[in-house]
């Protein structure tokens, strides 16, 4: 099976010595703790846009050398995000106060499991499982007309 994680490379600048970044950079859960105050702050930027598609993203990790990876389970937010990575980096940056580096990975795997069922799709399977429905169907031959 295909890797289905996209990542973008670590960003310029990214301390290459982890003792440089030695008890400044905070575990992931602490820079969890804040992260819809940081969504609230982009958006506050003018960048209400970024902030919709960063909410469709979670925080995974943070290496001592300051990588900050933010999981995306949206492709679309994923590939929004990307050419905007420079001025999320300064606002995130500017946020946490700490020399932090944003690493985008888009998450193939969440993205199948979060995708919206269409109106077929969910017909087809209460057709299987519900009663009233399969009722509707014996009885009156119902389907769905869309």
């Amino acid at each position: 099976m295909p890797n289905s994680r996209k990542i973008n490379p670590v960003p310029a600048g990214v301390a290459e010595d982890a003792a440089e970044l030695a008890g400044t950079i905070p575990d992931i859960e602490s820079l969890k703790v804040e992260w819809h105050q940081f969504l609230d702050a982009v958006a506050r930027a003018d960048h209400s846009v970024l902030s919709a598609h960063l909410s469709s993203c979670e925080p995974v990790s943070c290496t001592g050398r300051g990588v900050f990876t933010v999981s995306c389970c949206r492709k679309f937010s994923y590939e929004e995000l990307l050419p905007e990575l420079p001025a999320l980096q300064k606002e995130l940056a500017a946020f946490y106060r700490l020399p932090l580096n944003l690493r985008l990975v888009y998450d193939a795997e969440k993205d199948a499991c979060t995708k919206e069922k269409t109106v077929f799709t969910l017909f087809e399977e209460l057709s299987r499982s519900n009663g009233v429905v399969q009722f509707i169907i014996r009885e009156f031959g119902g389907e769905l007309v869309y």
